[in-house]
């Protein structure tokens, strides 16, 4: 079969990354059905959907193997990514006049508790907190850090967590951060209350890079002098020591204090209320700044864009497959993830887009180039039947 005109334009832009010298032909092909099955419409993560979306002749074990046992190597592709992200993300940072932000999170891709009987079971997987369920879940964990300026935002790194491994989530953002080469342009860092911690702080000022984080309601801050946690000190708070600044759509009461941290020598730690509830501990949302010069409205500005980490988590499993997959060796998952964070990139940068756009746009030209495909072949004399075969619908 002749390569769909949307398959050409995969395996084309691969060569112009200059992918081959990395990888044999082999290699490359399978690269581009994974490609082109991840970003079909019903993708769901199963390999057997990537063989039957990509139209691959192959058989569907190639693929597997292709993920467990391929001779190339993931960590170039890894590194690809990373640099595809940063040269992105820094040109646009240098055309808009705005900050880099590095984003980090982790999310958790659900899986179901196999039988004590199971002989083969999906290996790494534990049991980890979720916030969103208050309890438990079985599955992979995994740590990731995004890259973003103004709207773009891609990812650019991501690490799996394994309790019994002596690597914490805060080592792995911080291994991120080391390995990061800063620019000139200002950058922060964005992170949720469990990686705004001492390390992650150290590890960004030592590359330049300020902090945004959002607090515990117990950590420990100074205020007018006393050793306080911050839930203790609300109470204390006036109404007159605060000042409205809107975010977005909402508007909040916010208290400003700068000074000593019980781990970080001078900060500025901001106290957040909703206009028009009650200023109590309970509806208190707080918020560090290692960077003192920033406005209250500028610090909480640049923190919502902490948010687009949600979104890409949020897309990579209802659209790339994340928490579908139905492999079970380590290294063949690491190696599926990271080839979905290659598509992730590789479908924003084709079409100069934000993901979820990209995605509509060329689910809809592959609509077309098969379209495209059949009548051609119908226009050449090829019989119903043979094209059927072809596109393994037969």
């Amino acid at each position: 079969m002749t390569r769909l005109s949307h398959q050409e334009k995969i395996h084309n832009i691969l060569e112009e990354w200059r992918l081959p010298l990395y990888f044999s032909k082999p290699s490359m092909n399978h690269l581009v059905s994974m490609i082109d099955g991840m970003l079909s419409f019903g993708f769901t993560g199963k390999i057997s959907q990537i063989h039957a979306l990509s139209f691959c002749k192959k058989h569907r074990t190639t693929l597997s193997y292709f993920l467990n046992k391929g001779a190339w190597d993931e960590t170039y592709l890894n590194q690809i990514t990373k640099q595809k992200t940063a040269q992105t993300i820094h040109k646009n940072a240098r055309k808009q006049k705005e900050p880099v932000f590095l984003l980090f999170d982790d999310t958790i891709g659900q899986k179901t508790k196999p039988s004590s009987q199971a002989q083969s079971p999906i290996e790494s997987c534990q049991y980890h907190f979720c916030h969103k369920e208050g309890k438990p879940v079985y599955g992979h964990q995994v740590v990731g850090m995004m890259m973003q300026s103004g709207d773009l935002a891609y990812p650019y790194d991501f690490a799996l967590y394994n309790q019994s491994k002596e690597k914490s989530k805060i080592q792995m953002a911080v291994d991120m951060i080391d390995s990061y080469v800063k620019r000139t342009v200002s950058t922060y860092i964005l992170c949720d209350s469990w990686y705004t911690s001492k390390r992650i702080i150290e590890a960004g000022l030592g590359k330049g890079i300020h902090t945004i984080g959002a607090l515990r309601s117990n950590r420990i801050f100074f205020p007018k002098g006393e050793r306080k946690q911050i839930k203790q000190f609300v109470p204390d708070i006036s109404m007159e020591e605060t000042d409205l600044v809107t975010v977005g759509d909402e508007t909040y009461r916010v208290y400003r204090y700068e000074g000593k941290l019980n781990d970080l020598e001078l900060g500025v730690v901001l106290l957040c209320f909703k206009e028009g509830e009650p200023m109590e501990p309970k509806n208190v949302r707080s918020f560090l700044c290692t960077d003192i010069q920033l406005s209250t409205k500028k610090i909480l500005d640049y923190y919502s864009k902490r948010w687009s980490i949600e979104t890409y988590f949020k897309q990579i499993k209802g659209s790339l497959g994340f928490d579908g997959y139905q492999i079970r060796s380590e290294k063949a998952i690491l190696r599926y993830w990271t080839i979905l964070n290659f598509t992730y990139i590789f479908a924003s940068l084709l079409k100069g887009t934000k993901f979820c756009e990209a995605l509509h746009e060329i689910r809809n030209q592959k609509f077309g180039s098969i379209i495209r495909f059949v009548y051609d072949q119908a226009t050449q004399g090829e019989e119903l039947e043979k094209i059927k075969k072809e596109l393994l619908v037969a």
